[in-house]
């Protein structure tokens, strides 16, 4: 039971989600001037018929919200630029963000301390109730018909603080204490983007950003959950101070395509990847002989059709998993190129099943095999001549039992037992007498 409470708290973590059964609450939003605030998925229709606050199905599972808008857009703009592109435009505004330091904590420590000593104390009242969802602003801005904007939740832990899956990072520890530390936290910085043409807005994107110092270190099968992560999960960005602004706002909108909120077709994808990883896309250019930048990003897309990196692992590691699908794209080119070359092509096989069969005509030596190529294919090459030809023997004795009146299972149990060659003279055995 501890190993799997263990697991699902790592689940929430990463899903940004409790996943709890359908129930009533009552919140109180002090949303600080923000136009949204996030919710830990409000069922459509569930809240009490007022004018205003409005809940924002979720593009992508439209019978929740994850995001509401408790104030009046501002003037509703004509239009709004794709979606792709707002989330590029998010993505360098959260970089500059980062950037001034605005997502750090002591920037919530400097905020706090501006504030007058009496409206501080009514603050920190405010968070101690569980029931009041304290937003702290960090940035909101309208720019391309949309609303961008990032907060933090202020929150005083107590017995009765619930765990809704984010990340927590501690204000007053001891080196700002002096003493022991007190329970006043920030949750992890939370993005969220609507576009304005709309009162209300009609859709509504949220993410997540783990910045260095909230990082995990966890050591998952990622591919094994990663497909559940990006179903049923909010979004989550990584950064740390090596992140360009391009690299934040490509992972963004990667992000975006793997939880579903953008299509395959859509051209900012490979835009994003050639700004972002022009070194990567170059290089695949280079050794592809692509005729441009474009067609070397769409081949390293073509690679990052599926969830990718662990978020847990931090922003280098997304670096990392870039790089990686990188030298598989070149790989992939050159065995369509030069197929000869590899020993699982001259066999005739593919490279998963040359590699199990391996073992059997070479040894490892310091983790490598030690083998002379040309004599590993000829003699790989007559062991599947062997089983082939012995597949198609068993398959004709096969035909021959059944032709002379084996039944299937009775033809298959005498090659159990019999060589395939002794059905030449193999008859049936003649019914029992009663």
């Amino acid at each position: 039971m501890e190993i799997l409470g263990q697991v699902g708290r790592e689940i929430d973590t990463l899903s940004g989600r409790s996943f709890h059964a359908a129930r009533r609450t009552t919140s109180t939003f002090e949303p600080n001037g923000l136009l949204f605030v996030d919710v830990p998925d409000l069922r459509i229709g569930s809240m009490d018929p007022m004018d205003g606050p409005w809940a924002i199905p979720d593009p992508v599972n439209p019978e929740i919200a994850a995001v509401l808008q408790v104030a009046s857009l501002p003037l509703p703009a004509p239009t709004a630029a794709p979606v792709a592109d707002a989330l590029w435009i998010a993505g360098q505004l959260l970089a500059e963000a980062s950037r001034k330091g605005w997502l750090s904590r002591d920037f919530v420590l400097r905020g706090l301390g501006m504030v007058d000593p009496e409206p501080r104390m009514e603050i920190m009242r405010r968070a101690m109730d569980p029931a009041v969802r304290f937003s702290i602003p960090i940035l909101g801005v309208a720019v391309g018909g949309w609303w961008i904007q990032i907060s933090r939740r202020l929150i005083w832990v107590t017995s009765e603080t619930e765990d809704e899956g984010r990340l927590l990072e501690l204000l007053l520890d001891e080196e700002v204490t002096g003493s022991e530390p007190i329970p006043l936290v920030a949750t992890e910085p939370m993005l969220i983007m609507a576009p304005t043409t709309r009162q209300p807005a009609e859709w509504a994107f949220a993410a997540r950003v783990w910045t260095e110092g909230v990082q995990q270190s966890a050591n998952r099968p990622w591919a094994k959950i990663a497909k559940a992560i990006h179903g049923h999960g909010i979004p989550t960005v990584t950064l740390d101070p090596a992140s360009t602004p391009s690299e934040i706002a490509c992972q963004l909108i990667l992000k975006g395509y793997w939880h579903g909120y953008i299509g395959s077709d859509e051209p900012a994808l490979a835009n994003a990847l050639a700004i972002a990883y022009r070194q990567q896309v170059e290089r695949i250019k280079r050794e592809t002989r692509a005729p441009n930048l474009m067609s070397a990003a769409a081949t390293l897309l073509e690679q990052l059709v599926r969830p990718g990196f662990d978020p847990a692992q931090g922003a280098e590691a997304a670096r990392r998993y870039v790089r990686r699908k990188a030298n598989i794209a070149i790989k992939e080119h050159r065995k369509r190129e030069a197929p000869d070359r590899y020993p699982w092509t001259q066999v005739g096989i593919s490279e998963r099943r040359y590699y199990k069969l391996l073992p059997q005509f070479a040894q490892k030596v310091n983790g490598r095999y030690d083998i002379d190529q040309a004599e590993v294919v000829a003699r790989m090459k007559a062991h599947l001549d062997r089983v082939d030809n012995a597949r198609e023997v068993r398959a004709l004795a096969l035909d021959l039992l059944r032709s002379r009146g084996f039944g299937e299972a009775a033809a298959r149990k005498w090659l159990q037992r019999h060589p395939p060659e002794d059905a030449v003279n193999a008859r049936p055995r003649s019914p029992r007498s009663p």
